[in-house]
């Protein structure tokens, strides 16, 4: 598990690196000082799901949402406050916490931080990944298939960073992570191409996270091409 001081360690090289790339860094909070957004369903909060953009959730339709969850929208640096206060909205339920991002440096960086102050089990990756992408049951959704982002100089520099924290494959699953270390960052907005896709993946993440199928430390698990066979 992450420590606190190489948290705080590799935050501060994104720092850095930000100052060197200004053109390629998006803005991103790398200081944690911005605010949480929450949005609630109906129902009393029983799960918690974070993001890292608002737009993949305006394609989701509230009225679809499964009573009492609660949406988290938090990119960027987490700190201690942060994670408590998203502790404090999961409190009413039993499951981890559903992180649902990009399968990015960024992302994964965010991930990594709330997964440090809330632990491996209470804290799990369920974003774009084998697992996800899998149980969605659509062979439009194959990693492969999907449009994928070239990663900048900026982006590149900060896998390295977030690999000395964690490894991608762990996280992702063997192929999301080959893309990713080939120079591709695989988005959530990737399945915006068709409707219903973007809900289709919360959903999986959602109902992957009920049955806590993945290991520790995220949603890991043999996906269709990996599975040995008998």
């Amino acid at each position: 598990m992450t420590g606190a001081r190489a948290l705080q360690e590799s935050w501060a090289k994104v720092r850095k690196l930000a100052e060197q790339h200004p053109d390629e860094w998006e803005g991103q909070d790398l200081e944690g000082d911005a605010p949480l957004r929450v949005f609630v369903g109906t129902g009393a909060p029983r799960r918690v799901l974070v993001v890292t953009k608002e737009a993949p959730v305006a394609r989701w339709s509230r009225s679809s949402w499964p009573a009492g969850l609660v949406v988290v929208v938090a990119s960027g640096m987490l700190t201690r406050a942060h994670a408590t206060a998203i502790a404090a909205l999961a409190a009413g339920g039993s499951g981890p916490v559903t992180f649902v991002g990009d399968a990015d440096p960024m992302d994964l960086h965010t991930f990594l931080s709330l997964r440090a102050h809330l632990g491996p089990e209470r804290a799990r990756f369920y974003g774009v990944s084998d697992a996800v992408l899998d149980a969605m049951g659509d062979p439009d959704v194959e990693p492969e298939r999907l449009r994928a982002r070239d990663l900048s100089a900026f982006d590149k520099a900060h896998l390295q960073v977030v690999q000395a924290l964690a490894d991608p494959e762990v996280l992702l699953g063997p192929r999301v992570a080959a893309a990713l270390l080939n120079g591709k960052g695989l988005e959530i907005e990737a399945l915006s191409f068709r409707a219903g896709l973007v809900p289709a993946l919360f959903a999986a993440a959602l109902k992957l996270a009920s049955r806590r199928s993945a290991g520790p430390g995220g949603a890991r698990r043999p996906t269709r091409r990996t599975r040995k066979r008998r």
